[in-house]
């Protein structure tokens, strides 16, 4: 049966064992200023994406369009049929048609995309300049043609 003083005896020993005098290598220390410096570069590139009024721009009409889609649906949604064609690109007439409750996919659809694109958008600002460009206005033509889709399905009931 092992004692308390017998293990601090035991763990003393380990200390001391393992207490070899060595310092830390050059190498680490390098690599450590190398991480603290890339984390304060991250930082400046973080609000540099910040800053450009392109995706500012991008994400403020975005979110105004979704938020005129779910306006729009609140004050229409009970003078709507209680089914529309939602998806216009079936050929069958009954794959056309759909509950009126369907009719939220086109704020969520937006939602989802200004999301996706924000996350993607932020994260290869640095390195693909034409990719980003690319994705906000990607994002910027959909939140428009949905809403514009909202509304000519709207005013056709």
């Amino acid at each position: 049966m092992k004692t308390k003083s017998h293990k601090k005896k035991v763990a003393e020993e380990n200390l001391v064992q393992l207490g070899l005098d060595i310092k830390e290598p050059l190498k680490n220390k390098f690599y450590k200023i190398k991480g603290k410096i890339d984390f304060i570069i991250l930082k400046f590139e973080v609000r540099k994406f910040l800053k450009d009024p392109f995706v500012w721009a991008t994400v403020i009409i975005s979110t105004v369009m979704i938020l005129t889609q779910l306006f729009l649906i609140r004050d229409n949604y009970s003078n709507l049929p209680s089914y529309l064609p939602i998806f216009k690109t079936f050929t069958i007439l009954t794959s056309k048609l759909v509950e009126k409750s369907y009719i939220l996919l086109y704020p969520i659809v937006s939602t989802f995309v200004l999301l996706v694109g924000t996350i993607a958008v932020s994260n290869y600002y640095n390195r693909e300049k034409s990719l980003v460009k690319i994705l906000l206005f990607t994002i910027l033509f959909n939140a428009i043609g949905q809403s514009i889709i909202l509304i000519d399905l709207i005013n056709s009931f």
